[in-house]
């Protein structure tokens, strides 16, 4: 198959700071691939440069299989892609429906101005002017003129910004249907349950390299301990001294551990209190392992790179 994205050793610096050190991405059809990293670790640079508005020191970027020039591409090639930025603004004086229109009037064999409309959820509303929308609702709009083309290939910059609970999760159903039609998802979000329901692959940026690059799984897997939390009569001492624990929190009655071997630690548990309730094990949260990718003193450990690796063979 095809890949609808593939970035190759890209660099590019500002005034002698590196932002981007050899970043290499590959992202097949039908895939969602997410790009996380704290503020400052060049993801705005990346999706610029990917989006053809910032020109890369060196490296390659190849979009559905056409190489792109510098910050040039082809009109065939600019219809097949669909964009939407964090910052996203419109003509506050133009209507829903206006907006959808003249966007509609872009792609031959695009949407319709009625479909944009029903995409974005906001047909009851075609009257509105775009300047007296609430946040969530140009949010909406703007994802669904982004998909205004039919594009194969769609870069979604933090498109839940703003957006409550109900309209989030609209929105992550029109992007795993997205998914289902063969289209491939470029997602940047600083909603870690955002990439952990939506992404195939996730990549941490940080200091402009990739450090870890797999499933949400695999990174998940990368931390070497579980997460056991229950109601126990044990003190905090005692807790501590069950086999294989790393650290214990307390907040109030609920009880939070750390443990290299879970299993070792809740049969030595269920034995030292047979009154243990509300037991859970659960493994890490996406939260704490993005966290330890991207401490400031985090080099690429042999178990990220190796997960790298499966990924792109398997692309």
């Amino acid at each position: 198959m095809m890949s609808a994205l593939t970035v190759s050793n890209l660099h590019k610096a500002y005034a002698g700071n590196t932002v981007l050190a050899g970043v290499d991405l590959t992202l097949a059809a039908g895939e969602v691939l997410c790009v996380l990293g704290p503020n400052g670790a060049g993801k705005t640079t990346l999706i610029s440069t990917l989006l053809g508005l910032v020109k890369a020191d060196s490296g390659e970027i190849q979009l559905l299989g056409e190489q792109q020039q510098g910050v040039t591409r082809s009109q065939a090639l600019r219809q097949q892609l669909g964009v939407m930025m964090q910052i996203g603004s419109l003509s506050a004086n133009l209507s829903v429906y206006e907006q959808c229109d003249l966007f509609s009037s872009y792609y031959p064999q695009g949407y319709s101005a009625a479909e944009l409309m029903q995409i974005a959820g906001l047909a009851a509303h075609a009257k509105q002017r775009f300047g007296r929308l609430s946040g969530g609702q140009k949010q909406r709009l703007l994802f669904a003129l982004a998909l205004a083309g039919k594009p194969r290939l769609v870069f979604l910059d933090e498109p839940t910004l703003g957006m409550d609970v109900e309209a989030r999760q609209g929105l992550w159903q029109q992007v795993t249907q997205l998914r289902q039609q063969g289209v491939a998802v470029v997602l940047t979000t600083h909603y870690l349950e955002e990439a952990e329901q939506l992404a195939d692959s996730i990549a941490v940026l940080h200091q402009g390299q990739i450090v870890a690059k797999g499933s949400p799984s695999e990174l998940k897997a990368l931390m070497q301990y579980k997460v056991v939390r229950c109601h126990s009569q044990l003190t905090d001492a005692e807790l501590l001294a069950l086999p294989a624990v790393l650290k214990l929190n307390r907040e109030q009655q609920c009880i939070t551990l750390h443990s290299r071997h879970a299993e070792h630690t809740v049969r030595a548990l269920l034995q030292a209190d047979q009154q243990v309730a509300d037991l859970e094990v659960r493994p890490v949260a996406l939260e704490q392992a993005f966290l330890h990718l991207t401490q400031n003193d985090n080099t690429q450990h042999p178990s990220t790179q190796q997960h790298s690796t499966q990924q792109e063979q398997a692309a």
